[in-house]
């Protein structure tokens, strides 16, 4: 399959239509049989309000986040349309980044899935905070979930919890194949941290991961990384555990995941079933039985 992502290097739009002809320009149509797999950074839906001019004027990122909570409820669903759109016309599986949604009055860190006919099959929270995440009022999400995809069960994995080995394990016992991974860090991080989160739950887990990550400014936050596609080490060449990189110079990255060269490492070494998965029985049973081991 061919997963494809896009860090909005060089974009400049100012509106959801300049926006939309954006994107169209530079992602793949996927195939009528399977589509294709794209996945967008995090933040989006943030940089995008911020660039419309729907903000108004923040001084600080932290204060472009506390001004997204005060959007309509309208705004958000102009959003999910826009790539509802997007994902029938490109006949992709989409992810299209991360938003800050206000649901029952608490805001949440939220990431959604489109498929290729345009549907929207739900979306996954933020499961750990950050003491700094906590601060700004952000409320935590308590499950984690796989969707079934013509390329594999499929989970994602939003912001901060990349670091927190439970998510990957616990998507891993639910049977995902691949991880989506949108992710933001701030220009200057240390590439090893970047490497000791999705890179470190696909060696753990063995599953593909497609992380796309943010090279834009928000509100005089910058933030740049590359984009990584990451597989076990066993099937990359060099034993890298990357299939592919890119991102920072404003072209899409893509790759194809070589779903049988998968199965060969996982047969070799089937890593899961050397674990005892009744440990995470009552984390994960409103999202799937931990029995359930590739």
């Amino acid at each position: 399959m061919q997963a494809t992502t896009l860090s909005f290097a060089e974009s400049s739009f100012c509106s959801p239509a300049e926006y939309q002809v954006w994107l169209e320009a530079r992602l793949p149509a996927g195939s009528p049989e399977m589509g294709a797999l794209l996945v967008l950074p995090a933040y989006l839906a943030l940089l995008a309000a911020w660039r419309f001019g729907d903000l108004g004027n923040p001084v600080s990122f932290e204060e472009a986040i506390s001004l997204s909570a005060g959007l309509p409820d309208r705004w958000h669903e102009n959003w999910l349309e826009l790539h509802r759109v997007l994902a029938r016309r490109l006949k992709a599986w989409l992810v299209p980044g991360t938003a800050f949604v206000v649901e029952q009055g608490r805001l949440f860190h939220t990431c959604s899935l489109f498929s290729p006919d345009g549907d929207l099959l739900g979306s996954q929270r933020q499961l750990f905070l950050t003491r700094e995440e906590r601060k700004l009022g952000l409320s935590r999400g308590c499950e984690l979930r796989v969707w079934e995809t013509p390329f594999g069960r499929l989970g994602i994995i939003v912001g901060t919890d990349a670091w927190y080995p439970e998510a990957g394990r616990i998507l891993a016992l639910q049977g995902a194949e691949i991880i989506c991974c949108p992710g933001a860090l701030p220009k200057g991080e240390s590439r090893w941290r970047q490497i000791s989160g999705i890179w470190a739950q696909v060696q753990q887990n063995q599953f593909f991961a497609v992380e796309s990550q943010l090279v834009a400014d928000i509100a005089g936050q910058e933030f740049a990384a590359e984009s990584l596609v990451h597989a076990p080490c066993e099937m990359t060449e060099g034993c890298t555990g990357i299939v592919a990189r890119g991102g920072l110079y404003g072209s899409a990255l893509s790759a194809t995941l070589d779903r049988e060269a998968r199965r060969k490492v996982i047969t070799s070494y089937p890593l899961l079933r050397l674990l005892r998965p009744g440990a995470y029985s009552v984390i994960t049973e409103s999202g799937g039985a931990a029995s359930e081991i590739p």
